[in-house]
């Protein structure tokens, strides 16, 4: 009886340990999905604007895959009652091929088209 409460005890605990391993392995994952799509937000932003469309596509990038899309479209400048066109770009940071649907990391950014 003693051992099969010592072995519930200890199966508690390797349980609790086992699942902070995988939070933390996770946030890791997080962690760096993040940068990464910090790092090619940098890289779309020094882009030329008629260059943008090419950024489209699924990539990999590191251990993951960076799902990159465009859209036209007009956006209101906040405060100023101003309406801009241009494009919205979006970067999805994805586990692996099999996985798109999940989302590891993703970012948006506006560039307006210039103006002549």
């Amino acid at each position: 009886m003693a051992s099969a409460m010592l072995f519930a005890g200890v199966l508690a605990v390797i349980t609790a340990i086992m699942g902070g391993q995988k939070r933390a392995f996770e946030a890791q994952r997080r962690m760096e999905a993040s940068l990464i799509v910090e790092e090619l937000m940098g890289e779309i932003s020094t882009m030329g604007y008629g260059s943008l469309a090419s950024a489209n596509g699924l990539a990999p990038t590191g251990p993951f895959y960076a799902l990159t899309t465009h859209q036209i479209v007009d956006e209101d400048l906040p405060g100023l009652s101003v309406r801009v066109h241009g494009t919205l770009m979006h970067v999805k940071i994805v586990p692996s091929l099999a996985e798109i649907g999940v989302t590891l990391a993703e970012a948006k950014l506006f560039i307006p088209e210039p103006q002549p």
